[in-house]
């Protein structure tokens, strides 16, 4: 009696002598593994296959078939030397010939893991000998040791400059960040501020002790001094009123004729001089009086004006 069994991989319908169940057995088509059912009576068709043993794990190796070498079949056959690829030059010629097989060819044998490593680091170390080499330039002797003198007297000079420069603290860098911050307030904020105070101030001062004037009115006097037809400078003027009796209280008017010879009068420091009549003296740098042309002049300083004399000495 024959077991009928499907392969539930590739749904084939295998036929399996009734003395293989209970055992393993292995589809030939997919290769699925499975356990062969007990017999039943089946009379249908299908494939017929007797499964080979299943070998022990133990007892099998697992090699790759492209580059596992063959082996012969000798009794002086050694694993050990097909692995390890071609014999050393130390074995002698008949133990080469006895491990290839009879009427078999060396050339067509099938080089092993081992062999092809070895070829392939050969090709890489020649790639590497064919490549150019860059010639590196010759140093004298003399030139080697002046700079190998001139770095260690860098690095001495670096060495001592270090040395030498004093050594900020956390203390000390911490204090000037904040004196930069300080200084950068004061010239982005307090700057403004403190010259706006200082204006205020200075016009408060000026405005509490300024003068007063309390006299006649004032007009504006303005003049030249001339000597030998060029302007004089550094010429003092003083118009020094004549009396116009008791209502009379003007004082004297005095100025200073520039570069160009003009002048204005000031009258207690205020620009100008009450109207009246004036006589004018001239003094020089020294004090001393300079006589005039034609002798003391007179000038009236009215309200109308214009108020502008010229003085020839």
């Amino acid at each position: 009696m024959t077991i009928r069994y499907k392969c539930i991989g590739c749904e084939s319908v295998l036929k399996i002598k009734d003395e293989k169940a209970g055992t393993s057995g292995k589809c030939p088509k997919c290769k699925l593994e499975f356990t062969v059912p007990s017999p039943e009576e089946d009379e249908d068709d299908g494939i017929e296959v007797e499964l080979p043993a299943v070998p022990d794990p133990e007892d099998s190796v697992d090699m790759p078939i492209e580059l596992t070498p063959d082996a012969p079949e000798s009794e002086e056959f050694d694993p050990l030397d097909v692995l390890s690829g071609p014999p050393t030059t130390g074995r002698s010629s008949s133990a080469r010939s006895s491990m290839t097989p009879t009427g078999s060819n060396p050339a067509d044998r099938k080089p092993s893991v081992a062999e092809l490593m070895r070829d392939f680091e050969a090709s890489k170390k020649k790639d590497q000998d064919k490549r150019p080499v860059a010639s590196r330039p010759t140093v004298s002797a003399a030139e080697t040791v002046g700079t190998a003198a001139e770095a260690l007297s860098r690095a001495y000079q670096q060495k001592r400059d270090s040395a030498s420069s004093p050594s900020k603290s956390a203390k000390d860098v911490k204090a000037s960040e904040q004196r930069t911050l300080l200084i950068d307030f004061i010239k982005t904020r307090a700057a403004p501020g403190i010259l706006l105070v200082s204006v205020v101030l200075y016009s408060y001062y000026w405005y509490m002790n300024r003068e007063i004037y309390s006299g006649p009115p004032l007009f504006d006097v303005t003049g030249q001094v001339m000597k030998n037809g060029k302007p004089a400078p550094g010429i003092g003027i003083v118009f020094e009123p004549i009396n116009g009796g008791i209502e009379d209280v003007r004082t004297s008017s005095t100025a200073t004729s520039d570069a160009e010879g003009k002048y204005r009068l000031l009258y207690l420091n205020f620009p100008g001089a009450p109207v009246g009549d004036y006589k004018v003296m001239l003094m020089s740098e020294m004090g001393t009086p300079i006589p005039q042309a034609g002798g003391l002049k007179e000038f009236k300083v009215t309200e109308k004006g214009p108020n502008e004399f010229k003085i020839d000495i």
